[in-house]
């Protein structure tokens, strides 16, 4: 991937917290140089205020490329909590449509995929897995439910990053994004999260900076 193409770079985050970790290694002296070309921005907590932040901040800055981090629930066993995935496929997946109480209407985007070159130089011979995702509204509670977005081929949910996706493909920017496993889907999810979440941002964190490192 050509430095034009690469640089400058949008990071977005649901929320500061989940960027802190890059923020910091930015914000070092030996770092000075890039983080001019690095921009890391909190869009929003769920798909609505994502969209729209991540929109505001795409036509402000007009990246080059627009990356997500943030952290996960897996539905089944893999990828393990502590683990990091690069997003390949990116799914709206409303809940009523799985229960058969609503439909989505042929023109609405539902499906996204994340940009192949990208995807790869964020995995740059490491052996992070790639996963489907899935952006459900709000957090799913039951397993019953998990077990239904995962038959739709997704390994994981996290509220934001197919509406950051979708606002980086209306402005025909390359997307990526890295997430961090933070939990288990289900009723524990929560308790896990706030467990796990520091662990799993400084992980997903820790795969841009490396990509960065490179730039």
């Amino acid at each position: 991937m050509a430095r034009a193409r690469t640089l400058p770079v949008l990071i977005v985050s649901a929320f500061a917290p989940e960027l802190a970790p890059l923020v910091a290694w930015l914000d070092a002296p030996a770092q000075r140089a890039l983080r001019a070309a690095v921009t890391c921005q909190p869009a929003g907590i769920g798909a609505v205020e994502a969209a729209a932040g991540a929109a505001e901040a795409i036509a402000r800055l007009r990246p080059g490329l627009v990356l997500f981090a943030g952290t996960a629930g897996r539905y089944g066993d893999s990828p393990p909590t502590g683990a990091c995935a690069v997003a390949r496929r990116l799914l709206l997946a409303p809940t009523a449509v799985l229960r058969g109480e609503a439909y989505l209407p042929g023109p609405m985007p539902h499906q996204l995929t994340t940009d192949p070159a990208l995807r790869s130089a964020l995995r740059a011979g490491r052996r992070f897995p790639v996963a489907d995702v899935a952006t459900t509204l709000g957090i799913t509670a039951r397993r019953t439910l998990a077990a239904r977005l995962a038959a739709t081929g997704a390994a994981l949910e996290n509220l934001e990053v197919f509406a950051v996706a979708r606002a980086a493909a209306r402005a025909g920017v390359p997307f990526g994004a890295v997430l961090g496993v933070a939990n288990r889907v289900g009723p524990q999810a929560h308790r896990e999260w706030r467990a796990n979440a520091g662990a799993a941002t400084t992980a997903a964190c820790a795969v841009i900076q490396a990509w960065l490192a490179t730039r």
